[in-house]
Order: structure tokens, then C-alpha cells, then sequence
């Protein structure tokens, strides 16, 4: 008879359902995972920052807190942005949310109507892309260059929205170290996009979540600090400088929208975003210890992506090109014609190496976008890793680009065989075939 009540033996295999960090099938390489390094994680830091926080204020920290959310972690991240960027902003733009999901998820239910259209990056990142489609609104597509979104096609389409009577409800982009390209919009383009924006009354989304871990060089000024703080939302999150557990962000608005956003049903309902979180954060902030943290990424991300980048430059055939991304998590790679991302990744998973190909990073998939791209991140992997799966997948589009050529050969040797020699078929072509 078994005893249910003894103890279970530890098992290896994972549980899906205890993290999401399993790294693909066993032994994959798994250029999916656009994800904090696990290794940097300030586990030890953050423990203590818990324990202070509790002793402290630990009846506050345990109960429902303000809608707003936790005034002193508020108080930090307006000096924080002051101090970062020379911003100043008010108690009264800023407020706590869960993640920066949370609040691309609450613009659009609270700032969108049935039918509105949302404007995005082309690519974007591809979970925005499925949060926006959880509401009944249509997506449109921005294209992008190496400049970042390009300002002219913006105004063409909301020019032809506005002829075609559709209202557009807002733009959501990613200007620095875009999810999936690592581009980083020009300061003279976000300067041309708030001054379309402020023409034409339209709302901006701004998610800069990435802003803190840059590599090189200065990033440009926020969309937010240029408009003024008018009609932006901007988004920032503890995600990718702290720990992605903690599901903690922020929202920087103009003082009406986030007395709109405080005031809405749920914000009433859930009694601020994580205050129990909210404090451990502050906690660990007020210790002076996000700073050097941050500093401690960046240098293990940068040489992290060096190392990428040294790889990709090392083992790729002509013809494919990528992004040198100055900050961020992400290296976007197209392929030469006529391979397709897809099909390199059937062969390289089989092979042990998976990647996200690029049509899930476009909202109008359907227009062949992204047919030839690829993300990999450099954040997650070791650099042991990142070098092997480079060299894998390389080897992959190395033979589909000589299966591709042999097949084209084949083709036009068969047009040419039948174009010289037409009594063959008994019929002769009126038109040399191609």
C-alpha cells in the first residue's frame, strides 16, 4: 500500500509549469529566450532587501497598498530619471504597474475603441503585438530602417486613415534597442515623430524598457522628455535591470492620464501593483545597490554581445546580414534569397539549435514581413553557447543556400534543355521560356 504522505524522491525531469527557463529540449541551444542571465540575478541582495522591508514596514508591505502605488519607490524613480537624464518629473506623472505589459495592456483598454486602428513597428515585439490583439482593434504596420521607425511612410498611413475615416488610437514603439532589431531610433527622428505625433493629435506608446543597458555611446532623449510629457505614455520596467520575477514596472504620463489610469475599475480592484514587491524594491534601491547592479549587467551583456556579433562575423556566409545593436538584448539577422528563416529552423532544431523567426515579429504577417529574419539574443546564453549555435546555424544556411543554388541550376538547365530542344515535347514554343 503506498504511503501519500511520505516524502516524493527528487525528480530532474522539469516541471513546465515551475519556470520557464527549462532551455528547450535537453541539450538544445535555445536562441529563444530574450531573458535576464539567471547567473546575474542579485538572489542574495534581494533576500535581505525582503527581510528589511518586512521589518520595517512589513504590516504596509503585506497589505493593499495605494493605487498609485508605493510612494517611496516612486520618489526613487523620479530621482532616478532626473539623475539618468536630467528629466523632472512629479509624483503626479508617474505610477507602479505589473511589468510593462500591464501597462501596454491597460492603454489599450483604457485609450482604444472597437475598431480603432494601432499602429506598430514593423517588426515589433511579438508579444505586444499579442496583447494588442486581445482587443478589438485592427493593427497596422510602420516600416522600419537602420534609423528606426521611418517618420514619412507614418504620415502617409495615418493620411490615408484619415481618408478612409478610421481613427487611429495610438502608436506603441520600442526607439531604444528595439525588440527584435536592437535598433535604436535617431534623435532626429524622434524628434520628427512628437512633432507628427503633436500635429496630428496622436498618442504615443512609449516602451523603453531597454534604456538602462547601454553599451556604447548616449541614448537619445525620450519620447516622453521631447513631447514635453504630452501624449506620451512611456513604459520602464525592473524586468531587464533587476529581475523579471518581480513583475514590477512603471508608467510615465501626463498628471490626466495617470489620474485616468489610477482611477480606472481594476486599479480600484487590485489595491496597487504588488505592494509586497514594491517594497522589497524600494528597499534594494535604498540600499544604493541598482546602480552598481546595472552596471554589472552591462558589462557582462556587452561582452555577451560581443561575442555574438565576433561569432556571426566569423561563421556566416556571404550574403547574410545583421544588427549591431548599441544596448539591449537582441541581434536581428536576415538571410539572403531566396532561404526563408522557417526552413533553417526546421533544420537547425533538428540539429539542437532553436531560434523565433521573424514573422511573429510582424503584425501584418500575412505580407511576407520577416520571411527572411531571425532573432537571437545574447542575454540568456553563455558565450560557449552562443558561439556553438552560430556555428550550427551557419552551417545550416550554408547548405539550404547550396541546396537553393543547385535547385535554381537544375531549373534552368531544364528551361534551357527545353527552349534548345522543342521536338522533344512535339510542340515548339512560340516564346523562349525563362
Amino acid at each position: 500500500m503506498d504511503d501519500t504522505s511520505a516524502p516524493r524522491p527528487f525528480s530532474p525531469s522539469f516541471d513546465p509549469l515551475e519556470g520557464v527557463q527549462a532551455g528547450g529540449p535537453a541539450g538544445a541551444i535555445p536562441f529563444v529566450y530574450g531573458h535576464p542571465d539567471p547567473d546575474l540575478l542579485p538572489v542574495e541582495k534581494i533576500i535581505i532587501a525582503t527581510e528589511r522591508a518586512l521589518r520595517a514596514r512589513g504590516r504596509l508591505a503585506l497589505q493593499y497598498g495605494p493605487e498609485q502605488g508605493y510612494g517611496p519607490l516612486l520618489d526613487y524613480l523620479i530621482g532616478k530619471v532626473e539623475r539618468d537624464e536630467g528629466l523632472r518629473i512629479t509624483r503626479a506623472n508617474i505610477m507602479l504597474c505589473a511589468g510593462a505589459a500591464q501597462g501596454l495592456d491597460t492603454a489599450a483598454r483604457l485609450f482604444t475603441r472597437p475598431g480603432d486602428v494601432v499602429l506598430v513597428e514593423a517588426p515589433s515585439y511579438h508579444e505586444a503585438i499579442a496583447t494588442l490583439r486581445d482587443h478589438p482593434v485592427e493593427l497596422r504596420q510602420v516600416p522600419m530602417d537602420g534609423h528606426g521607425l521611418v517618420v514619412e511612410a507614418l504620415a502617409e498611413q495615418l493620411e490615408a486613415l484619415s481618408r478612409a475615416g478610421r481613427r487611429v488610437a495610438f502608436l506603441y514603439t520600442i526607439p531604444t534597442f528595439q525588440n527584435p532589431s536592437g535598433i535604436t531610433m535617431t534623435a532626429e527622428r524622434r524628434e520628427a515623430l512628437v512633432e507628427l505625433a503633436a500635429e496630428q493629435g496622436l498618442l504615443l506608446v512609449e516602451d523603453d524598457v531597454y534604456r538602462d543597458l547601454c553599451y556604447e555611446g548616449r541614448v537619445p532623449p525620450s519620447l516622453f522628455e521631447l513631447a514635453g510629457g504630452q501624449g506620451v505614455i512611456r513604459l520602464g520596467s525592473f524586468s531587464k535591470i533587476l529581475a523579471a520575477g518581480l513583475r514590477l514596472g512603471w508608467i510615465m504620463a501626463e498628471p490626466e492620464v495617470i489620474r485616468q489610469i489610477v482611477s480606472c475599475g481594476l486599479k480600484g480592484n487590485e489595491g496597487g501593483a504588488n505592494p509586497f514587491v514594491a517594497h522589497v524594491v524600494a528597499a534594494f534601491c535604498q540600499e544604493g545597490w541598482l546602480e552598481p547592479h546595472i552596471a554589472q549587467l552591462v558589462a557582462r551583456y556587452r561582452t555577451r554581445r560581443d561575442a555574438l556579433l565576433a561569432a556571426l562575423g566569423r561563421e556566416m556566409p556571404d550574403g547574410v546580414r545583421w544588427t549591431r545593436p548599441s544596448g539591449g538584448f537582441f541581434v536581428w539577422l536576415t538571410l539572403p534569397e531566396p532561404l526563408e528563416a522557417e526552413a533553417v529552423l526546421a533544420a537547425a532544431t533538428e540539429r539542437g539549435v532553436i531560434f523565433t523567426p521573424g514573422a511573429r515579429f510582424f503584425a501584418q504577417a500575412s505580407e511576407g514581413g520577416g520571411r527572411r529574419n531571425l532573432r537571437l539574443p545574447f542575454s540568456f546564453l553563455s558565450e560557449a553557447q552562443m558561439a556553438e549555435g552560430v556555428r550550427i546555424l551557419a552551417e545550416v544556411i550554408r547548405e539550404q543556400g547550396s541546396s537553393e543554388a543547385q535547385s535554381s541550376k537544375l531549373k534552368a538547365q531544364s528551361s534551357k534543355s527545353k527552349v534548345q530542344s522543342p521536338k522533344e515535347t512535339g510542340d515548339r514554343p512560340d516564346h523562349p521560356t525563362t
